[in-house]
């Protein structure tokens, strides 16, 4: 389909409204700009302009954050600018977004179905609403990973500067991880990808890839060596393994609600582990720096999951159904001023049909455009896996959203194939008696 056939596609204009209309509904509704990790993105920028250096409060080396986000934010807190700008900004990135994926439904597929439902789905989407009302990173990572892939598919697709753009999708990937390091490894799937589409001419356009998706990464890595004596992307995975995975693998063996052991667990782990790095280094808690904090977290973590396998295994199930069929209660519950149990009844109607969907939707991708279909499936894989924890929370299945609904469309016009070819042959029946 033509650019000026989807310009003036009614499905594209509707897309438009839909999302526009629950974009700023939402934005007029929460005042709550600020999440719990806001603060940690706003010192290290604050610390930048003042040149300071990506630095954190104590003016030691910033290890926990990477400067994705914080440059953004950053220039955000230029005169006339404010950060609260940037929340308008994330709202019409949502909404240009869901116009992209119908008209890439639509160029792809023709349907309408698919490009009505993907907007619909992108639209509403509690967690995508509450997260670009917030100064996180979920909404710019979501932008990014959304162009990845495409590009990744354009070069599948058109060998004419084949390897440029997959040289600019790398570039792209690495950028992705300096704002969410959780996309650190994406480059895997992706390569994976690659090798399932271009089988034996892969070796090249995937070396090309993983060289340039690297070169961000491990030039922050060595940033961290060199200023704080961390070699990583981000100080925060080594806490995560302890304050959230090995807190989930104890969490799920104690009786009663699993995401209110997590909470206490989390705080027995802090106490726990400010007592002993206290007593390890003689000093004060918050004296201890970032890198020696990770190394304990994770050799602690480790230890913990070493020690509770299948529990941990249980627990990250568990996370993984949290991410899937969880979608925003929490909002509906604060914009609509409705109890919370009620507001998750009320989302999972919404998740446990899309979650259908999408595995119908698999088939039907399948069918469809195989190279689409491997990359949005391997995209959403690997960020619901990477992501299960204790930390799980809807808001992580944000950046997959694009990807989540295109299949969600697919698998809407599936089940309408379906249907279609169940009747054909009872009418056939039904015409042969009749004569």
């Amino acid at each position: 389909m033509s650019i000026r056939k989807l310009i003036s596609s009614p499905v594209v204009w509707i897309a438009l409204g839909l999302s526009l209309l629950t974009q700023a509904t939402y934005f007029t509704l929460d005042h709550e700009h600020y999440g719990a990790d806001t603060p940690s993105y706003l010192i290290p920028a604050d610390n930048l302009l003042h040149g300071h250096g990506f630095v954190n409060t104590l003016h030691q080396p910033e290890l926990l954050r990477t400067p994705g986000y914080s440059l953004l934010l950053a220039l955000f807190r230029i005169a006339p600018l404010k950060v609260e700008y940037l929340i308008v900004v994330q709202h019409l990135l949502c909404v240009l977004l869901a116009v992209a994926v119908v008209a890439i439904a639509l160029r792809i597929t023709g349907s309408r179905l698919v490009a009505c439902v993907a907007a619909v789905v992108m639209s509403l989407d509690l967690a995508t609403l509450r997260v670009a009302n917030l100064l996180l990173t979920e909404v710019v990572f979501m932008v990014l990973i959304s162009l990845i892939c495409w590009i990744l598919y354009r070069a599948m697709t058109n060998p004419a500067g084949k390897g440029i753009a997959i040289a600019g999708a790398g570039l792209l990937g690495g950028y992705a991880v300096l704002v969410r390091p959780v996309g650190v490894l994406y480059f895997v799937p992706l390569s994976l990808c690659l090798f399932l589409v271009l089988r034996r001419r892969a070796l090249r356009p995937v070396l090309i890839f993983a060289v340039f998706f690297l070169i961000l990464p491990v030039l922050w890595a060595t940033r961290n060596f060199v200023e704080g004596g961390y070699f990583g992307i981000s100080a925060v995975g080594a806490e995560d393994i302890l304050y959230y995975r090995a807190a989930g693998a104890i969490a799920i063996e104690r009786p009663g609600s699993y995401t209110a052991n997590i909470l206490k667990v989390n705080g027995e782990l802090i106490q726990q582990t400010c007592a002993d790095l206290e007593q390890m280094y003689h000093r004060d808690c918050s004296q201890i720096t970032d890198k020696q904090q990770a190394a304990y977290a994770s050799r602690k973590g480790m230890s913990i999951i070493r020690e509770h396998p299948l529990s941990y295994l249980h627990s990250i199930t568990v996370s993984l159904a949290y991410l899937v069929f969880g979608g925003g209660a929490e909002a509906l519950s604060r914009v609509s001023h409705i109890s919370p149990r009620i507001a998750e009844g009320i989302v999972l109607l919404f998740t446990v049909p899309e979650v259908c969907l999408a595995l119908i939707g698999c088939r039907y991708w399948y069918r469809r455009d195989r190279i689409l279909c491997w990359l949005l499936v391997l995209t959403i894989v690997y960020f619901l896996g990477i992501s299960a924890g204790g930390e799980a929370y809807s808001r992580f299945k944000v950046p997959i959203m694009p990807m989540y609904a295109l299949l969600i469309g697919g698998g809407a016009a599936g089940m309408v194939e379906w249907a279609q070819r169940a009747r054909t042959p009872r009418a056939s029946s039904a015409a042969a008696i009749a004569g």
